[in-house]
């Protein structure tokens, strides 16, 4: 079957696989791509692109995709729609191809051989690597017939480290098996997640009532977090949560420290941790939970705060859209140094980037092998995970205590990042970037002068220890050089009472036993600094096990490191 696309005037963006689970924001889970998906058609239907292709697996898909666009299609606009059988995806032609709304495109390779390859371009776009579903899909590039004019848009250079490290194992292992010369992937351009500023434009009037709402007085300040809250697969609130307390001991008596939580909880016992820890940990805090699934309560959450707080620890998250949304509100942002937020967040401009702490690879590896095998599920795996990274609680109680009295710095910091919000992460920036790549594998697939032809003991690529694959989200890792002291300033709870937590108690399994937690900690003292080798030594634990030991009491604030890390 020849191609004709010599000839075709190609629409501006490929047509959209849609399945209305991936950009739907009403349900009782919203997920974060879902909310990138949901941000992502609006962004196109209110674009200048006038003619849409869907791609649909069948007519409900069809019906829910029309109804959609309906609701998100300004009134002074129309549209129209192409509809893309599923067993007639060579219809994308005239589009360039079809976008997928995930990174997995091996099987629609497989799919495509029917058609002809060099008919169209498949592109998909990277949300969180760290399931191995995804991983195995970021394996099987190397193994089925990705083409050059293919791409997987990665959403931060974080991201793009992963995929090509998994890519990269993926290629020695059909080296050694297949004897594999030569591999052709995707392309893999870098293009950020999008935001639309106008949804964060508040009246003062809207400020106010919003804060009065909630019983907030004119010189109390207000930090807020907007995301799902899960301790074990976003974010653990308890280094905000000290953070806030220490701010709040140094506060006049006049104000009040306001914390307000927007999101939503996966089950009832996750949503008594996060309100009992709350309690014990940032008693002179006032907190708030409120509906994240509720739009009109996300908005308001904004359009109250003083500050946008995410300590995001977690190796499900790539990119982080809240913070852009927070600099979209003006507010200053408070974030960990942690993959894609270092995209989006600049360090004393913005706001702050808190620097984050994990471990040297091989350390994890044992845990991802449990989970390849099925001996812990994968909630478990990635909660047992996140306890292997730190956030730097001490610098990051000194960056808010600094913003909370002085409000000069909250309007400039804010002020920055509004403005970078507008002039780089604007969907109508983003959507021109999305065009941009169409145009270049339109050309490069028309370019291609062979189509006839295309007519008729390390753990797997997607197994890899993740904190290898990972590797450059935190600020640093742990080193045999790497120095700590006792400190018990900010939480003075002993590791028993650590270990019992119900947001901790679940990934204690995976730690050294308690002894050896409490033979280090008898150890050390607080009035000078030790290595870790010199602790290993001391104390006959092995390195590895001083790792462990130290970055989980380090994630709690029990210890606390010399603030020039340097590694080996």
């Amino acid at each position: 079957m020849s191609s004709s696309s010599e000839n075709i005037k190609y629409h501006p963006l490929w047509a959209l696989f849609y399945e209305n689970e991936g950009f739907s924001i009403s349900g009782n889970r919203i997920m974060g791509r879902q909310a990138a998906g949901h941000s992502y058609l609006k962004a196109v239907v209110n674009s200048d692109i006038n003619d849409i292709g869907l791609y649909l697996r069948n007519n409900q898909q069809k019906d829910l995709a029309k109804s959609d666009i309906k609701t998100l299609l300004n009134p002074d606009k129309s549209i129209n729609l192409t509809n893309i059988p599923y067993n007639q995806p060579f219809l994308s032609e005239p589009f360039g191809g079809i976008f997928y709304p995930g990174p997995n495109l091996s099987k629609y390779s497989e799919i495509r051989y029917y058609h002809g390859h060099s008919r169209y371009s498949l592109v998909g776009i990277t949300h969180t690597t760290a399931s191995h579903q995804v991983m195995t899909g970021l394996k099987e590039l190397v193994y089925y017939p990705i083409m050059p004019w293919d791409a997987i848009i990665c959403t931060s250079d974080a991201v793009l480290n992963t995929v090509n490290r998994i890519t990269e194992q993926a290629y020695e292992e059909a080296q050694l098996t297949l004897g594999a010369s030569k591999i052709t992937l995707p392309q893999l351009p870098v293009i950020p997640l999008g935001v639309h500023n106008n949804e964060f434009e508040f009246s003062d009037s809207f400020k106010n009532k919003s804060r009065e709402s909630i019983g907030i007085s004119k010189d109390d300040i207000v930090i807020i977090y907007v995301g799902r809250l899960s301790f074990h697969a976003k974010a653990h609130p308890l280094p905000m949560y000290l953070a806030l307390e220490q701010c709040a001991k140094n506060l006049d008596k006049d104000k009040k420290i306001h914390l307000i939580q927007t999101g939503w909880f996966a089950n009832e016992p996750i949503k008594q941790a996060f309100e009992d820890e709350a309690k014990t940990f940032c008693p002179n805090v006032k907190c708030h939970f409120l509906d994240g699934k509720n739009q009109d309560l996300k908005a308001k959450t904004f359009a109250c705060g003083d500050i946008f707080m995410s300590l995001s620890d977690n190796f499900q998250e790539t990119f982080g859209l809240t913070p852009l949304e927070g600099m979209a509100a003006g507010l200053p942002v408070i974030v960990s140094d942690w993959n894609g937020y270092r995209s989006t967040v600049r360090n004393n401009i913005d706001g702050y980037t808190i620097p984050s702490y994990s471990l040297e690879k091989g350390l994890a590896e044992e845990l991802a092998y449990n989970h390849m095998v099925g001996l812990i599920d994968y909630d478990t795996y990635i909660g047992m995970l996140s306890q292997k990274v730190a956030i730097d609680v001490h610098t990051c109680s000194e960056r808010l205590e600094y913003l909370i009295n002085n409000k000069e710095k909250r309007l400039e910091m804010g002020k920055n990042g509004k403005k970078r919000a507008q002039s780089l992460f604007g969907w109508e920036k983003i959507i021109e970037q999305y065009k941009d790549l169409a145009s270049e594998l339109n050309s490069i697939r028309d370019s291609f002068n062979n189509k006839e032809k295309l007519l008729y003991q390390n753990l797997p690529s997607d197994r890899l220890d993740p904190l290898e694959i990972f590797s450059s989200y935190p600020t640093s890792v742990l080193s045999k050089k790497t120095l700590i002291k006792k400190d018990n300033n900010l939480n003075n709870k002993q590791i028993v009472e650590i270990f019992n937590l119900a947001s901790v108690s679940y990934a204690t399994q995976s730690f050294p036993n308690i002894e050896k937690f409490e033979l280090l900690s008898n150890y050390i003292s607080k009035e000078k600094f030790v290595t870790l080798d010199e602790i290993s030594n001391s104390l006959n634990i092995s390195i590895d096990e001083v790792y462990e030991i130290v970055i989980v009491m380090l994630k709690y604030c029990l210890l606390k490191i010399q603030e020039d890390v340097e590694n080996e």
